[in-house]
């Protein structure tokens, strides 16, 4: 009878789990047609339409990507300095090396002499100088503190995080001691600092080739160095069904550095290039004005191409509803994989407050480098510029520094 009972009760909940695993499939479900006709609305209204639109699109198709491939900078670094895993660092430097190539592309249809003396409308290319290292260094060691760079946070939450939601608010306090400081590094690095498009200087071909033989180079020494896991994750389960196998497992690296790289790619030619920081930064520039903390003027911020967090003719901005679709994509992509798992952690005032400083230190370092690990260091490098390039030289040696105080026999 007790084993009757037993087996009673274990049919019970596997049915329960059953159950809520198709009633997540189908919100899932609602909310993608609803992101669809999101996307519709905004393209038939005036004052929004097309950019609007395909921000939602892209957005969310970037959450999806993400969530489904796990393509975290930070996370794929840790798992290679940690474990020895290069998977995650290879996708990386594949959605770099794509997203240059179609970039270039793009470049060579609307600038066909790239020695012509203007930049590309709307790149990632700014000044290169000392402040882009301190910003680096800042971001890298953010992201090691709060667990995550500021897409890592986004994605997070559409998976339930409630810890990124601390790394988020505490990346807007960050940006408000950005603007406080501005001003002086603009005074002591910025104002006299050169503009470097390695097409100006090399041609198309030139730069495009010494930006793939880095990235090459970087993909052989990280292979060579690590070792990938007997274990593997594939795309596509041979017992599964389609669209049912897009949702099990986790999808390989390479595939979602593939898939990154073409969003921005089709992103760019249609909208800007990808970044996640600007609406951030403009509430929080909002909020500091509001409250007369920051400056009257903030030199020459508005004039660097980057997250730029100026006041918009809308409240809701383009990167606002390209952010907030990030978000939906990601919740999208839990629910129908059954990985939306909304979660307090263990010691939860602890955890929340290692990831509001750590998000201080994301938000300052976005501030003054103008753009994150996808703006300035991702969409800077696919868009030749040298500042890409600076920053990742003090992004390491902060994430480094960070993944060491936290856990010093790991790191080492």
């Amino acid at each position: 009878m007790d084993i009757d009972l037993i087996e009673l009760s274990a049919l019970r909940i596997g049915n329960d789990s059953q159950n809520s695993g198709r009633i997540a499939k189908i919100l899932s479900g609602i909310l993608f047609f609803t992101i669809l006709i999101g996307a519709y609305f905004f393209h038939s209204q005036a004052g929004y339409g097309r950019e609007f639109s395909i921000s939602i699109l892209a957005g969310s198709a970037l959450g999806f990507v993400m969530q489904r491939s796990r393509f975290c900078f930070f996370c794929n670094f840790r798992d290679y300095y940690q474990s020895g895993d290069p998977r995650g660092v290879l996708g990386i430097l594949a959605a770099i090396a794509i997203s240059t190539i179609g970039t270039f592309a793009i470049f060579d249809a609307w600038i066909p002499s790239p020695n012509a003396g203007y930049l590309p409308p709307n790149a990632f290319i700014g000044p290169v100088h000392f402040h882009l290292i301190l910003g680096g260094l800042s971001f890298g060691f953010g992201m090691a503190i709060s667990g995550s760079c500021i897409s890592g946070h986004l994605y997070r939450i559409g998976e339930g995080s409630f810890g990124s939601i601390s790394a988020l608010i505490g990346a807007g306090f960050g940006f408000i001691l950005g603007f406080l400081s501005w001003n002086s590094l603009y005074s002591l690095w910025v104002a006299e600092a050169s503009v470097v498009w390695l097409p100006s200087n090399l041609g198309y071909a030139g730069s495009l080739g010494l930006i793939l033989l880095v990235l090459l180079s970087a993909a052989f020494w990280v292979s060579k160095r690590g070792a990938i896991p007997e274990e593997s994750m594939y795309l596509i389960n041979p017992k599964s069904r389609f669209p049912a196998s897009i949702f099990e497992g986790r999808w390989p690296s390479w595939f979602g550095g593939v898939l990154v790289g073409l969003i921005s790619i089709l992103y760019y030619l249609r909208v800007r290039p990808i970044g996640v920081t600007s609406e951030l930064g403009r509430i929080a520039r909002s909020f500091g004005n509001q409250f007369a903390i920051l400056p009257e003027r903030l030199y020459g911020l508005d004039t660097i191409a980057g997250c730029a967090t100026k006041q918009e003719a809308h409240s809701l901005t383009i990167n606002g509803i390209f952010v907030l679709s990030l978000v939906a994509g990601s919740f999208v992509s839990s629910l129908a994989s059954d990985q939306f798992k909304p979660s307090v952690p263990q010691l939860p005032w602890l955890k929340s407050s290692f990831a509001f400083v750590g998000g201080i230190f994301l938000g300052w370092g976005a501030c003054v480098s103008v753009g994150c690990t996808f703006g300035t260091f991702f969409s800077g490098i696919s868009a030749g510029s040298l500042s890409g390039f600076v920053f990742a030289i003090g992004l390491i040696p902060g994430t480094l520094f960070g993944s060491y105080l936290l856990n010093p026999k790991a790191s080492s």
